[in-house]
């Protein structure tokens, strides 16, 4: 039984109104609606009688009134403890993230994070390299790519991206473009390579080149795009990447073969930690409630 239903009830008992209780409470009537019937469900009670003039407890709902009454104000002073031990949180948090992500799914949700924990000091690392989260380089790092990290870790996966194979106008203008897979290895290829290129996504994306028409190596997501604005070739790229720069021609794609994931990741141990526990249940909701979708412009 969810306490937040108990108080809902107590707000429709002093009120005799689902309406008022929902103003109360500042929620939506059909919330409040819906939780009355899933506590009556919980407690196998009927605790109101429902008429056009409104809710009416029953005896059983006046006993259960009765008990739950002086159970509010001190709900209140949990919470408030709660409120206020949360942020007294302090120390440093380390967080790393390619700089694509970053830039476009970590800042966010630091902000967020900032402004209900203004004591905690947040490092961030944009760089490309692979903390060791067990020997304490990082306390909290999103990773991208093709391949779940290593079971040693606690993590949730928290985004999907879609890629397309993507080049410069300069290229298209000379070269032409690719429509389909099955013309990749007419044209030459810029590879991905290191952690972003692990995994069988990218591998089944290479069996589709030549070779032979290699024409430069990426390790991250920022090298493909500086390589592809140099003209060297076709890549694949992020949906959202090459939307943020805005200077490529999309070859073709999204490629359902081709999504790779985001992971929030730290070890079982950090996560004890209350920073890195709150900094954690953030992301969580941010990701939850859509943020990642609102950047990439997606309802």
């Amino acid at each position: 039984m969810d306490w937040n239903d108990l108080k809902l009830f107590l707000a429709v008992a002093r009120t005799g109104s689902i309406r008022a209780a929902a103003i109360e409470q500042g929620v939506n009537q059909s919330t409040v609606n819906r939780r009355m019937d899933v506590l009556e469900h919980d407690l196998n009670l009927v605790l109101f009688d429902r008429s056009t003039r409104g809710f009416a407890l029953t005896e059983q709902g006046r006993a259960i009134a009765d008990v739950a009454a002086p159970m509010e104000p001190e709900a209140g002073r949990v919470l408030a403890e709660a409120e206020k031990l949360r942020r007294s949180l302090r120390g440093t948090l380390k967080i790393t993230a390619p700089q694509t992500v970053g830039v476009l799914f970590v800042a966010p949700i630091i902000e967020a994070f900032r402004s209900r924990y203004p004591d905690v000091l947040v490092e961030y690392d944009g760089s490309e390299k692979r903390f060791d989260l067990h020997a304490g380089e990082a306390d909290v790092a999103f990773r991208a790519g093709f391949a779940e990290p290593d079971q040693s870790h606690a993590f949730d996966l928290v985004h999907q991206h879609q890629w397309g194979v993507y080049c410069s106008p300069a290229f298209a203008q000379r070269h032409g473009m690719p429509a389909c897979m099955e013309d990749i290895r007419r044209f030459a290829v810029v590879a991905l390579s290191g952690a972003i290129g692990a995994g069988p996504a990218n591998e089944w994306f290479m069996r589709h080149v030549d070779p032979s028409r290699i024409s430069g190596v990426a390790s991250s997501v920022p090298n493909m795009a500086n390589i592809l604005h140099a003209g060297l070739g076709i890549g694949i790229l992020p949906v959202v990447s090459a939307l943020q720069e805005k200077t490529f021609c999309l070859c073709f794609g999204p490629i359902p073969e081709l999504t790779s994931q985001m992971w929030l990741v730290t070890t079982p141990e950090a996560r004890r930690k209350p920073r890195v526990a709150a900094f954690v249940k953030v992301a969580l909701a941010w990701f939850r409630e859509g943020g990642a979708r609102r950047i990439e412009g997606v309802t």
